[in-house]
């Protein structure tokens, strides 16, 4: 008996001391157990439980493994008992005898770890088995060499140089699962490793179950050959990838198309390591024309569209990082049509607007934008010069600078609004508008009148001179001839002034009268083809007959300091503008045209495009009776000295044998012109003075113009 005690401790000694290789105690299924003293443990208890716990594991008292023994197991007189281990790892603690299963007894000592018959239905890891012969048992890492495996389970997908005779590889790598579609797919990676789907709709959300760290799985996504309409044109379904999956492709939306993917999981999530090429190469779109057209880059690489119509709008949709497009936009046989590329598709050029012409481009996406890499645009300088845009007539013009430079049209109507479309920063452009031939005609010949002597509050012999113009609603026409009359020598004269009746268009008349030839400064307006004046030119309203065409134009509202339209047929007026990428801001005008009028105690002006101002009146101040001086306070600072001239007319001159004079007016004639003198007192509210040795009458007598300051 002690020498069977012996032999057990050694053996669990040596066990202890040789952790580092694999052992297995002394097997006998009749165990005798002593104390420390090698005294036979009689009518002592085993407890038996399962290895590293607390929790009691049943024994068996025979080979059978059919009749669990107790537990704890009970020793007979020499301290034995038949104790059979099941297919599990035992803790045993030993105690003495005492009451009920040892309660009052001592523990002697236990052991833990203690393997059980490990050789029946049980794991071998790591172990090398040779020249065996293993049925029905499940190996793992193991290596084996010149062993027949039968009807056995292999869940290692290497075998070494050994062909089961029968059986079948349960390895998830290996396992195909053909699903059916459905719109929400569940790829179950815990018993397969290789998925495949034919899509008939689109999935809309996926998921994957089980999968184990490190495990690699295939996924074989494919569209059918019908695929759906979008937008007006036949693509494939789209796929929802399973939110466990981080970085996976677009599925390729080409019909019958393929989209493979290997994966691998690492507890959490699944990462592609390797997918089909998804870029879409080689397939065109022709693109149907729209004003809000669609570029599917999911389905297609290279598109066309042509223009018969504005594009206020475009987009491009789908497209995977690195994918390369080419866009072809063309003009019909009329042409003129603007474009808008997507916003998301940078530094792409202005689409040519000429007939027939097309504009290409190619870029790459970056996720976000896709970024032109060339284009071959309608110009080849950058802003755009030389080419000119000559623009019928129309009252709401478009300047397109995104495909000219230059721009002229002649008016033959108001025009009562425009814009400028396109431009890049930076470009300079032109506008040219040139007034054309009046479409309302002037009233031919000379207006004709007569006097009355009485019925008026015009003063005798007094000469005045008038003209008459048609009006069509807003739109007046050029003046007639001049004509005059002189008043009878009474003190209540009146003069009936005729103009040549218009057409049944003419909706009104404006008659312009003044006191000197081409001095018409104040207008009366009426109804009727004949006005009765009763009163002197200065009761009507200020203001001059037209001189030619008078077309009106409203500018671009983002056109910074735009020119005065000049007056008179064939005038032109122009504009030089360069664009700072939100508004147009002219570097240069030309032309002479004119505001509205300002008038004021009698004194009118107006200003000039270039600056200059145009006055007129009938009161500026008189230095004296005779040899003085006559001078004009004006309300405006001088711009250009050299060229003020000043005309005087005299409301009373009979051609210089008797009456009144204006200031400086030698000989008595009707109308003198002088350049003048400046006074230096201030020059931002400067004085026109002239000096004379001649008769100087009272301000009422005489009228004056002045222009070119």
């Amino acid at each position: 008996m002690k020498r069977v005690a012996w032999m057990v401790l050694l053996m669990l000694a040596v066990g202890s001391a040789a952790a580092q290789v694999a052992v297995s105690p002394f097997k006998s299924p009749h165990v005798t157990f002593t104390d420390a003293n090698g005294v036979a443990l009689a009518g002592g208890c085993v407890f038996t439980y399962t290895g590293g716990t607390s929790t009691p594991l049943a024994t068996y008292t025979d080979y059978t493994g059919g009749t669990a023994n107790s537990n704890p197991v009970l020793l007979d007189a020499t301290g034995s008992a038949n104790i059979w281990f099941g297919p599990y790892t035992y803790k045993l603690a030993i105690w003495s005898n005492g009451g009920t299963n040892c309660a009052s007894g001592a523990l002697q000592w236990t052991v833990d770890q203690v393997p059980g018959n490990v050789y029946n239905n049980a794991t071998i890891s790591g172990g090398a088995w040779t020249g065996g012969t293993i049925t029905g048992a499940a190996v793992s890492g193991g290596t084996i060499t010149g062993a027949a495996i039968a009807n056995s389970t292999v869940d290692s997908t290497p075998i070494g140089q050994t062909t089961p005779a029968s059986g079948s590889f349960t390895s998830v790598a290996s396992a195909l699962d053909a699903m059916t579609f459905s719109a929400t797919p569940i790829f179950p990676a815990g018993a397969y490793g290789y998925f495949t789907m034919t899509l008939t709709n689109n999935v809309t959300s996926s998921s994957i179950t089980g999968g184990t760290n490190g495990q690699q799985a295939t996924w074989n996504i494919c569209q059918n050959g019908t695929g759906q309409l979008v937008n007006g044109i036949t693509t494939g379904f789209t796929f929802a990838w399973p939110s466990s999956f981080t970085n996976p492709p677009v599925i390729n939306p080409t019909l019958n198309a393929c989209t493979v993917v290997q994966a691998y999981y690492n507890g959490g999530y699944w990462y592609a390591i390797a997918t089909t090429p998804q870029v879409v190469y080689g397939n065109f779109d022709a693109v149907p024309y729209s004003a809000t057209p669609i570029f599917p880059a999911a389905s297609y690489s290279n598109f066309s569209l042509t223009l018969t119509g504005a594009v206020t709008s475009s987009t491009i949709t789908g497209g995977a990082i690195g994918q390369i497009v080419t866009i072809d936009v063309c003009q019909n046989g009329t042409g003129g049509n603007t474009f808008l590329w997507p916003t998301n598709f940078l530094n792409a050029p202005p689409v040519s607007i000429s007939a027939s012409s097309c504009t290409g481009v190619a870029a790459v996406y970056n996720g976000t934008n896709w970024l032109t890499v060339s284009n071959s645009s309608a110009t080849t300088t950058t802003p755009l010069t030389g080419n000119l845009d000559q623009i019928p007539f129309t009252s709401t013009p478009i300047y397109s600078a995104a495909g000219y430079s230059a721009f002229a049209m002649t008016l033959s109507g108001n025009v009562t609004s425009s814009s400028i479309a396109g431009g890049t920063t930076g470009q300079l452009i032109s506008v040219a508008l040139t007034q054309g031939s009046s479409t309302t005609t002037a009233p031919s010949g000379s207006l004709t009148s007569s006097t009355l002597t009485t019925g008026g509050n015009l003063p005798g012999t007094t000469t005045y001179y008038a003209k008459c113009a048609y009006l069509y609603g807003l739109v007046e026409s050029l003046p007639s001839s001049e004509g005059s009359q002189l008043t009878g020598s009474g003190a209540s004269n009146s003069i009936t002034w005729n103009c040549p009746a218009g057409g049944v268009t003419v909706t009104g008349y404006k008659f312009y009268i003044g006191t000197g030839t081409g001095a018409e400064n104040y207008f009366f307006t009426t109804s009727s083809s004949s006005y009765i004046q009763i009163g002197i030119p200065s009761t009507g309203t200020p203001g001059i007959p037209l001189t030619g065409s008078t077309y009106s134009v409203v500018w671009p509202s983002n056109l910074i300091n735009p020119p005065i339209m000049t007056t008179g047929i064939g005038a032109t007026t122009g504009v030089i503008a360069v664009y700072n990428g939100t508004n147009w801001v002219a570097v240069g005008t030309t032309g002479s045209g004119q505001t509205g009028v300002t008038c004021a105690g009698g004194n009118c002006y107006r200003q000039n495009s270039d600056g200059s101002y145009d006055e007129w009146g009938t009161t500026p101040t008189f230095g004296g009776a005779t040899g003085g001086s006559v001078s004009m306070t004006f309300p405006h600072a001088f711009t250009n000295v050299g060229s003020i001239v000043v005309v005087f007319s005299p409301n009373s001159c009979d051609g210089g044998t008797t009456g009144a004079y204006c200031a400086g007016n030698p000989g008595g004639s009707a109308n003198n012109v002088y350049a003048c003198g400046i006074s230096a007192i201030s020059i931002t509210a400067p004085t026109v003075f002239y000096t004379s040795n001649n008769t100087v009458t009272s301000g009422s007598s005489c009228s004056w113009r002045a222009s070119g300051y």
